[in-house]
């Protein structure tokens, strides 16, 4: 599961990156109305760039140490019975009003 996690992980900056490649100049003229988002908006960008890439990097490192195995074998475990619910020594039930 954490593999898959790591992959998608490393998809959603690909793609990131790429929309911050191709199209961000775009989303960025149509702030030139109001320097003042547009400002946020690049520190918005500059700090999502700074933290994808140790996130990639992460991301990378999980995938290769929990590298799904070809030969596994699945394991049925037995499914465990619900304990019943013990109601506390302070419990009234009906008493409380």
């Amino acid at each position: 599961m954490r593999y898959r996690r790591a992959r998608t992980l490393l998809f959603a900056i690909g793609l990131f990156w790429s929309w911050l490649w191709l199209g961000s100049a775009a989303s960025m003229e149509g702030l030139y109305h109001s320097p003042v988002h547009a400002a946020l908006a690049v520190y918005a960008l500059a700090v999502a760039v700074l933290v994808s890439i140790p996130s990639a990097l992460l991301g990378v490192i999980t995938m290769i140490l929990t590298h799904p195995r070809r030969s596994a074998v699945v394991v049925a475990l037995p499914l465990m019975r619900p304990r019943p619910v013990e109601r506390p020594h302070w419990w009234y039930g009906e008493k409380a009003s």
